[in-house]
């Protein structure tokens, strides 16, 4: 589905789930970049011990891939900015999918200190994907919400994608306003296109549905926020919402 992938690292636990994914999204002899941002701001011991830890972390990952199902790149990095280290990588390695861990800090903390997330979403020129991995998941049951807007058809194509190996199912997910018709006939015309698609339809709180409902899949794929980012640092978005109330898995695709 993508010849190179971007792939930042940090977390160990996280990072080794997410590689797994980003393995089955993955076109036949593609590359994956493993890039691991230590800051400069950071003071000695300290930044050494970090770029220790780190240059590990990426050695560990790069030796879980056979060395025929991938082509691993490594890329250790002191820089001040994350945001800016990721576009120059981006555009240096000429990258088609960024998976970028979810932070979980609040939205005041992230107005307050600035967030790395929203501007790469907003600026990098490949499609995007944020991961919040909580668990190793076995991509068999595939739950995406989807209010019909066009970045559904991007998270359909992501979870077919991490369904195929495992045969999973696709579950549309679709909480309905009433007398709305046109987006529930988007979503038959979507699902009628792939196989093993289902359709669910559900009415009341978008949020408490979704959650509610994913508890029987191993992952929730949601399209990015068409809100702006100003009126979702008020109010916040479904997909920060899901996200610190659910215990699944979570992709959020921005193409």
């Amino acid at each position: 589905m993508y010849g190179r992938i971007l792939l930042p690292v940090s977390n160990p636990r996280n990072a080794e789930y997410t590689l797994k994914a980003a393995l089955q999204l993955l076109d036949p002899d593609g590359t994956i970049v493993l890039l691991s941002v230590v800051g400069t701001r950071e003071d000695y011991p300290d930044r050494a011990e970090s770029y220790r830890k780190k240059t590990n972390l990426v050695t560990r990952l790069m030796k879980s891939v056979a060395p025929d199902r991938a082509e691993v790149v490594p890329e250790i990095m002191l820089s001040s900015s994350i945001r800016d280290t990721i576009l120059s990588q981006i555009a240096t390695h000429n990258i088609d999918l960024a998976i970028l861990g979810y932070s979980l800090q609040s939205t005041l903390y992230k107005i307050r200190y600035g967030d790395v997330i929203y501007p790469l979403m907003k600026d990098a020129p490949c499609d995007v994907i944020l991961s919040n991995l909580k668990y190793e998941s076995t991509f068999e049951r595939i739950l995406v919400p989807s209010a019909g807007y066009k970045h559904s058809i991007q998270a359909v194509q992501v979870a077919r994608a991490l369904a195929e190996n495992a045969q999973g199912r696709i579950t549309l997910l679709h909480i309905a306003e009433p007398n709305e018709s046109d987006t529930q006939a988007d979503l038959q015309l979507l699902a009628s296109t792939y196989d093993n698609v289902d359709i669910s339809i559900f009415s009341g709180p978008v949020v408490e549905q979704i959650t509610t409902v994913s508890k029987d899949y191993d992952l929730i794929i949601m399209g990015a926020s068409e809100r702006s980012r100003g009126a979702s640092a008020i109010f916040g978005t479904v997909v920060d919402k899901v996200i610190e109330q659910t215990d699944r898995n979570i992709f959020v695709v921005r193409a």
